[in-house]
């Protein structure tokens, strides 16, 4: 049963920030595990990544988000 709830999560979280303007069009990589989300990628901004963090904590049934994300430095 874990596993076809950390299946939904996963989609509802990479719907959430492919329909959300902010992050739309980033590439990033989502895995779950028993609620426990790891987000890995790399963002042009530090408003971009504090966007998808933002998304992805109010979502219902995230237990813990691992941050892999990185910023960009110019």
């Amino acid at each position: 049963m874990p596993f076809i709830y950390d299946a939904a999560l996963d989609q509802l979280v990479r719907e959430r920030l492919q329909n959300d303007k902010r992050t739309a069009g980033l590439t990033l990589d989502v895995s779950c595990a028993d609620g426990s989300i790891c987000l890995t990628g790399r963002v042009d901004t530090e408003q971009q990544r504090d966007a998808v963090l933002f998304l992805v904590e109010g979502l219902t049934g995230v237990r813990s988000i691992e941050d892999k994300i990185i910023v960009k430095q110019y």
